[in-house]
């Protein structure tokens, strides 16, 4: 996969239009799933499976910084606590697409417990709500396919879009 230069800052506007573009390489069914799946891990986590043999350099990787970043413009202000809510979000999409839910979220509790303790005692609840997100697209990737992905992203992570709420096209109506 080539490298182009990181389009820090351009937002949730920016990521959405890059899965979209990224979704659009890979074939439909389980494997161009599977392949997205990868590649969007890489991309947007910096999760590469093939150097998890090496599990230190596997997990320097995820908590670095990733080739692509976007910032924080437009991102529901309830699930960012850092300066690239694509990554967390990206990083729980793929383990909610590749492990059952009972231990994906057991993998969300203890990466954020890892991250309590590495960060001097402060607890996020933004990011165990983008966690959970994040595990419930990537279970909805699983039994639908990639193709759902930025339809999800834009319903649920971009910032005036309340869960729960009539949307005002609807109170018009």
């Amino acid at each position: 996969m080539n490298r182009e230069p990181s389009p820090v800052g351009q937002g949730v506007e920016a990521f959405l239009r890059d899965v979209e573009r990224l979704a659009a390489q890979f074939a439909l069914g389980t494997q161009g799933t599977r392949e997205f799946v990868l590649a969007m891990g890489d991309r947007y986590a910096f999760i590469r499976l093939g150097d998890a043999w090496n599990l230190p350099r596997f997990l320097r990787q995820m908590a670095g910084v990733p080739p692509m970043r976007f910032g924080v413009a437009g991102f529901r202000r309830s699930l960012v606590d850092d300066k690239d809510p694509a990554r967390h979000y990206t990083a729980f999409v793929f383990v909610g697409y590749w492990l059952p839910r009972w231990l994906a979220i057991l993998v969300l509790w203890l990466w954020e417990l890892a991250g309590y303790v590495r960060y001097r005692r402060r607890w996020s609840e933004a990011d165990m709500r983008m966690g959970y997100v994040g595990l419930w697209h990537g279970a909805l990737v699983r039994r639908y396919g990639h193709t759902v992905l930025p339809s999800l992203i834009a319903r649920d992570l971009a910032q005036g879009k309340e869960w729960g709420h009539i949307n005002d096209e609807k109170r018009q109506m």
